[in-house]
C-alpha cells in the first residue's frame, strides 16, 4: 500500500510558518523594529510605500551583524537570543524564536544590509521567496537596513485579503505607537509615501505617556492646560509597577488610549485592563473608560511569552499578584479608600431532619457575620458521613443540545417571565427555561449576518444628526467596518478629521442616545477582533448585543411568545453567538420525583 503521509518540502514549510508570523505589513514592521531594539538601536527609521504592500524599509544604528551572522540570519530558527532550553524561561528580548526573517523572506523579496562595529565593510544578502540569491560585501555605516518588497508576491490569496493602503498604513502606525510606548528612550520615525507620519524623539516614560495619551502636543511640548496626569508607582519583591493615569474628568468613551507594557513588550490583557476599570467604577459616566499607560517590570522567569505567534499575549506565574498591585496603586493615585472583598455563601439545601446536625457542624445556631470564613463549615458538610441532600432532591435540568433543539411549543402553552431575566415555557414533557437576553442576541446575530450577505437592514432617520469625535484607533476601526455598518442600517458619513456624522440608525436599535451606543460598538468590535474574530463577526456580535433586550427588562406575554417563536426558527437556538447555552429543559418526570410524586 502506498504511503499517504509525506514530508513537506522546505519552501512549503516556510510559507506555512510565514502565515503564523506575517499577517500583514504591520506584522513585518513589528518584527523588524523589535530586532532593531534587541540590537541596541537608539534611532530607528521606518519607510513604507502603499501601506507597506509595495515596500518596507527599516534602518537602525544598532550593533549590526558580521558576514557569518548575515549568512545565517534568514534561516529558520536561527537566532542570537537563545542557546539552550533554559533560555526559554528567562527571555529578556522582544524576539527569540528565530522565525521572523525566514518567514518574511519566504513570502517577499528581502534584502539585508548590515555592518558590525569591528568590521571594515558591510554585507548585503538578497532572499527571494525563501531562496538566497546573492551575498556580497559593501560599504556602509554601522547598523542594519532591511528592505522588504512585494509582500505575499507568491501567495496571491494572502495578498488579496490585505486592506486598503490607508488601512494598512494605520495598522503600521499603531504598531509603531505601541513600540514607542514600550521604549520611550528610543527615537523612532515613520514615513509613508515620503511623508513623515510619526517622529518620536527620546523621552522619559512620563513624557512619552503624555504624548501618546493626547495630554500634550505631538513631538514635544508641555502637558495640555487643565489636564491632570496622575502618577502611580508600586514596588515589592520581584515586581515593579510604574504608570500614568488621566484624571476621571478627562477620560473618554474609547479604550484606544489604554497601554500595558510588560518588560518593554506591549501586550493585551483584559484582566489587567479590567483591574484599572474597577478602580474607576462610580467615577466615570456609563460608557466611559480610563486612560492609562502602565509599565510592569518583573522577573523574566515568571513570564511566558511563548504563547502566541504575535507575542501580544503572555502568561504570568503571579498574575494575581500583578492584578492586586495594579488595583492598589491605581486606588492610591485616585485617593480612593481601601476596599474589603467579602465572600458570600448560599445556604445548602437540607433535608428537614438535618437542621440540627448542620447547626452542630458550624458550632452555634446564630448566623455567621458577613466576611467570616465559611470554608471550614462547607468542608465539614461535604466530608464523608456528613448529612446533605439526596440525589433525588436535586433539581434535574439539562441544557438543550443541538440534536434536541427543535422543540414544539403549542399556541396555548403557558408562558411566564422570572425575575425579568428568564422565560419559562410549557412544553409537552416539562418546562423550557430560556435566557431572554441570550435568545434575542442569537436572533439579532443571525438576522444581521443575513443582512451582510443580502438586503441591507432598514433605517430610522434621526431628527437631528449627531456629530461624534472619535480617537485615532477608533477612527481606524470605523474605516474598516464602514461598509458593513451601512448594511446593518446605519447611515454614517466621514465629517472631517476623526469626526463622523450619524444621520440614521437601524430600526431595531431603540437606545442610541447621544451616540454612546456608537462608541460602545467600536470598543466591542476592537475587543472582539483582539479575541480572534474577524472584523465582520466582531461587528455583528457587538451590534446584536446593543440591539437586544437586556437582563431586567420586563416583557408581556405577547413579547415572550414572539421571542420564543423567533428563537425556535433559527438554525442554532440552543447556543448564543458567544457559545453560551440559551435553553435548559426540566422534564416532568424530574419534577414529579423532586416533589415525591413517583
Amino acid at each position: 500500500m502506498t504511503s499517504t503521509i509525506r514530508v513537506l518540502d522546505e519552501s512549503l514549510i516556510g510559507k506555512i510558518a510565514a502565515g503564523e508570523v506575517v499577517e500583514r505589513p504591520a506584522s513585518v514592521v513589528k518584527e523588524l523594529v523589535e530586532n532593531s531594539i534587541d540590537a541596541g538601536a537608539t534611532k530607528i527609521r521606518v519607510e513604507i510605500k502603499a501601506g507597506g504592500k509595495q515596500s518596507i524599509v527599516v534602518t537602525d544604528d544598532g550593533s549590526g551583524m558580521n558576514r557569518e551572522d548575515i549568512a545565517l540570519c534568514a534561516r529558520r530558527h536561527a537566532t542570537s537570543k537563545m542557546a539552550s532550553v533554559a533560555d526559554l524561561f528567562r527571555i529578556q528580548t522582544l524576539g527569540f524564536r528565530g522565525e521572523a526573517l525566514a518567514s518574511i523572506g519566504a513570502v517577499a523579496h528581502l534584502v539585508i544590509e548590515s555592518r558590525a562595529e569591528e568590521d571594515e565593510v558591510g554585507t548585503r544578502l538578497v532572499v527571494e521567496g525563501g531562496m538566497e540569491r546573492e551575498m556580497h560585501s559593501m560599504g556602509r555605516a554601522r547598523g542594519t537596513t532591511i528592505v522588504v518588497k512585494n509582500l505575499f508576491f507568491n501567495t496571491p490569496a494572502r495578498r488579496k485579503f490585505l486592506r486598503s493602503v490607508d488601512a494598512e498604513a494605520r495598522h503600521v502606525a499603531q504598531t509603531i505607537i505601541h513600540l514607542a510606548a514600550g521604549y520611550p528612550a528610543l527615537g523612532i520615525e515613520l514615513e509613508h509615501q515620503d511623508r513623515q507620519v510619526l517622529n518620536y524623539t527620546p523621552a522619559s516614560r512620563r513624557e512619552r505617556a503624555a504624548e501618546l495619551l493626547g495630554m500634550r502636543p505631538p513631538y514635544g511640548g508641555r502637558t495640555a492646560p487643565g489636564v491632570e496626569l496622575l502618577d502611580l508607582a508600586h514596588e515589592e519583591e520581584g515586581l515593579k509597577l510604574e504608570g500614568v493615569l488621566a484624571s476621571p474628568e478627562h477620560c473618554g468613551r474609547s479604550k484606544s488610549k489604554q497601554y500595558l507594557i510588560v518588560q518593554g513588550r506591549p501586550i493585551s490583557s483584559r484582566l489587567m485592563a479590567s483591574a484599572v476599570q474597577r478602580c474607576f467604577e462610580g467615577l466615570l459616566p456609563e460608557g466611559h473608560h480610563p486612560i492609562f499607560m502602565l509599565w510592569i517590570d518583573m522577573d523574566p522567569r515568571k513570564i511566558d511569552v511563548n504563547v502566541h505567534p504575535t507575542k501580544r499575549e503572555i502568561r504570568l506565574a503571579n498574575e494575581g499578584q500583578v492584578v492586586a498591585a495594579i488595583e492598589n496603586s491605581v486606588r492610591k493615585s485616585l485617593r480612593l479608600p481601601d476596599t474589603q472583598a467579602f465572600v458570600y455563601a448560599a445556604a445548602p439545601m437540607l433535608r428537614p431532619d438535618s437542621t440540627s446536625r448542620f447547626s452542630e457542624s458550624i458550632g452555634t445556631a446564630s448566623p455567621a457575620h458577613v466576611g467570616e470564613p465559611i470554608a471550614p463549615a462547607l468542608q465539614k458538610l461535604s466530608a464523608p458521613g456528613s448529612t446533605t441532600h439526596d440525589a433525588d432532591d436535586q433539581l434535574a435540568m439539562t441544557f438543550v443540545a443541538p440534536a434536541t433543539a427543535k422543540i414544539a411549543v403549542t399556541e396555548d402553552a403557558a408562558i411566564w417571565q422570572v425575575h425579568n431575566q428568564f422565560i419559562l415555557v410549557e412544553v409537552a414533557d416539562g418546562l423550557l427555561f430560556i435566557d431572554q437576553q441570550a435568545a434575542h442576541e442569537r436572533i439579532n446575530y443571525d438576522r444581521a449576518m443575513a443582512q451582510m450577505d443580502g438586503v441591507a437592514g432598514t433605517s430610522q432617520q434621526l431628527l437631528f444628526p449627531i456629530q461624534l469625535e472619535i480617537g485615532a484607533a477608533d477612527f481606524e476601526i470605523f474605516k474598516q467596518i464602514q461598509d458593513d455598518i451601512a448594511k446593518l442600517g446605519f447611515v454614517v458619513r466621514d465629517f472631517g478629521v476623526r469626526t463622523v456624522l450619524v444621520e440614521a440608525v437601524p430600526a431595531e436599535l431603540d437606545r442610541f442616545g447621544e451616540g454612546d451606543v456608537f462608541y460602545q460598538l467600536l470598543n466591542d468590535v476592537r475587543d472582539g477582533q483582539h479575541s480572534g474574530r474577524s472584523w465582520r463577526e466582531a461587528l455583528v456580535l457587538a451590534y446584536a448585543r446593543k440591539a437586544s433586550i437586556q437582563k431586567g427588562q420586563k416583557l408581556n406575554a405577547e413579547e415572550m411568545a414572539h421571542l420564543t417563536g423567533e428563537l425556535l426558527k433559527v438554525d442554532s437556538p440552543h447556543i448564543s453567538p458567544t457559545d453560551k447555552p440559551i435553553m435548559a429543559r426540566m422534564k416532568l418526570s424530574d419534577m414529579e420525583r423532586l416533589l415525591r410524586k413517583l
